[in-house]
């Protein structure tokens, strides 16, 4: 009876090869995991600088329809007002009505962390035709706004869905 006990309490633990199994499968699995939450936080502070520059949208909005086709950047001058944050370091406001986002170097790259919102009547067109809203043919423009424009050069894995131009 004695015997069998001693079988038993050996057999309980672990072996060397075991160990090293689980510690190679949770390697493999962080190997893969850590970038994708890295894209999946960058991707959030993208959308948190197109939530803030919802302001910069409504002084434009608004300087559009109580002016009509002027240089947006004086027109909204004073209109919205911005603070840096961890993710965005700047939102501006172009004369042609085009809202730029530039993105902090820890959510994309040096070179590669800009962001454009263009003013257009089609949305959700794959290229929307940019609207210049400093110029007369921007007098027929309907209030609608595109993340999808050539001048974005963030990285495509980083940008939200809705604008990702596909090809």
């Amino acid at each position: 009876m004695q015997r069998q006990v001693q079988d038993t309490e050996q057999d309980a633990g672990f072996t060397l090869i075991e160990v090293m199994v689980v510690v190679a499968i949770i390697g493999i699995l962080v190997a893969v995991a850590v970038p994708q939450y890295q894209d999946y936080i960058a991707r959030s502070r993208i959308v948190e600088g197109m939530n803030l520059a919802s302001s910069a949208k409504l002084a434009v909005t608004e300087a559009f329809a109580s002016r009509g086709t002027v240089a947006m950047d004086d027109a909204t001058q004073g209109s919205f007002t911005f603070v840096p944050t961890r993710s965005v370091k700047l939102i501006e406001v172009t004369p042609s009505g085009m809202i730029a986002i530039d993105f902090q170097n820890n959510v994309a790259p040096s070179g590669k962390n800009s962001l454009h919102l263009v003013p257009t009547n089609e949305p959700d067109a794959n290229i929307p035709k940019l609207i210049d809203l400093s110029k007369p043919e921007g007098a027929t423009w309907a209030g609608g706004w595109s993340c999808r424009s050539p001048e974005t050069n963030l990285l495509p894995q980083l940008l939200p869905s809705e604008c990702r131009m596909v090809k």
